[in-house]
């Protein structure tokens, strides 16, 4: 079972693609270029936050 740290990598991960998405779609940035940069770091982080926590396996012990 996966740990309450690898857990709350994931959960802050999500939140990172989540927030890309919706900086991306609304005009709270009025700078394109601006715009542009933040939302490609956002979603960067996320979608590398999400596949270290996918890669990393899982500690199974078997009798």
């Amino acid at each position: 079972m996966a740990t309450k740290k690898a857990k709350l990598g994931v959960y802050l991960s999500v939140i990172l693609l989540i927030a890309g998405c919706v900086l991306a779609c609304s005009s709270i940035i009025s700078n394109d270029y601006l715009k542009l940069v933040i939302v490609m770091a956002f979603l960067c982080g996320g979608l590398y936050g999400v596949m270290k926590s996918l890669s990393t396996p899982e500690d199974k012990q078997e009798p």
